[in-house]
């Protein structure tokens, strides 16, 4: 059974076609966007129109090759469409419009289909990990080992979300990152593994990648003081000169620092210098989830 499932998050659009067979992925397509559906979002409490329309092509570009590979289709919205007023405007016109299901999750789901994806990509996972997903308008947490999730939780915290309201301000954006994550975390764990944009993306800055190769950031280790000499070279660059280092795709460039502010918060929290990459995450999990289902 083949699916191509979309993940339609606050600041870029994923797709991956597979076909499972015998536990693996099958890999046929896979393709990323960055319509930023959520943009403005968290100041006005609405999609914009401009911001629908850029999705809705995507979507539209997405649905073509689901159908040339002969897939179904099976696509989520997290954070941007979840907090949205008009969000059943947007799933009724994507329905009408593309003949595409839209289902707005939870953030609990959303870590669940995280977590999902990221068990099935890693082998030495320990017995008391603490996975990570930072995305655009929110960062889920999951607890658990390679036999399943124990727990998982969501904040509305993520890098569009702090970009849009504190800019470049990093001193800003530190104390509202400290203020969230406040007892939140603790340092029981013995392992730290991470999953989406940010943590993919300082990956491919650490190993100044001129073209991004999932072969290379899975499954690939980042210290500490490695992310801090990112930010620290990052934050002093201006938004322009930022667009230009390698690895760093420049439609992330104006909300790279907050998701890193993020991710440091939590290694401090946890007392874990490191944290292990994961390429493999919720749309993985998605499909997993899909056959499951069957």
């Amino acid at each position: 059974m083949k699916i191509g499932a979309i993940d339609l998050g606050t600041n870029s659009v994923r797709l991956l076609v597979a076909e499972p067979k015998e536990g693996q992925l099958n890999r046929l397509a896979t393709e990323l966007r960055v319509p930023r559906l959520g943009e403005d979002i968290h100041q006005t409490g609405f999609l914009k129109q401009e911001a629908i329309k850029r999705t809705t092509k995507v979507l539209q570009e997405y649905k073509q090759i689901i159908d040339r590979l002969d897939a179904t289709p099976y696509v989520i919205a997290t954070s941007a469409v979840r907090d949205a007023r008009n969000k059943n405007e947007f799933i009724t016109a994507v329905r009408r419009g593309l003949g595409l299901d839209v289902r707005s999750i939870a953030g609990e789901e959303e870590a669940r289909l995280s977590y999902l994806g990221i068990t099935s990509g890693l082998d030495n996972l320990s017995s008391k990990a603490l996975a990570i997903d930072i995305g655009g308008g929110s960062t889920e947490f999951m607890w658990g080992k390679k036999q399943g999730i124990v727990e998982y939780k969501s904040l509305n915290l993520g890098a569009v979300r702090l970009t849009d309201s504190y800019g470049d301000n990093l001193k800003e954006i530190e104390k509202e990152v400290k203020a969230k994550l406040e007892s939140r975390i603790n340092d029981t764990y013995s392992q730290l593994v991470g999953v989406g944009g940010t943590i993919t993306t300082l990956a491919a800055i650490n190993y100044s990648l001129e073209s991004y190769d999932r072969e290379i950031i899975h499954e690939s280790i980042l210290s500490q003081e490695e992310i801090r000499e990112i930010l620290k070279k990052l934050s002093s660059l201006t938004l322009e000169k930022r667009k230009e280092v390698r690895g760093l795709s420049p439609d992330r460039a104006d909300i790279i620092i907050p998701g890193i502010v993020i991710l440091l918060e939590v290694m401090n929290k946890s007392n874990i210098a490191q944290i292990v990459v994961s390429e493999t995450g919720i749309l993985e999990g998605m499909i997993y989830d899909k056959v499951d289902k069957f």
